[in-house]
């Protein structure tokens, strides 16, 4: 696989986007979270497949870190600001 350096059709900058990332509602975040943890595990075990065994193994500490660190943080920081939202706290 080719894995290309910036995101085609993305107009803004790479530092844009990634701030545009950011930006984004903590539910949107963690979606994106637990999309990527699921990408990178499915590229490990490409990589296995292709019989690149380190490559596959940084590609599931990846996954799984991005999986502990939804469960820890990115979920309770979600629902947290959820309820501050839906009582009007700024």
């Amino acid at each position: 696989m080719n894995h290309p350096k910036k995101i085609v059709g993305y107009e803004w900058n790479m530092e844009n986007l990634w701030e545009d990332i950011g930006n984004l509602d903590y539910d949107a975040l963690t979606e994106l979270f637990g999309i990527l943890s699921k990408k990178f595990a499915k590229d490990s075990l490409h990589d296995e497949e292709l019989n690149h065994p380190q490559v596959a193994v940084y590609l599931e500490n990846i996954a799984k870190g991005l999986q502990e660190i939804l469960e820890k943080d990115m979920q309770p920081l979600a629902d947290l600001c959820r309820e501050y939202n839906k009582k009007g706290i700024k």
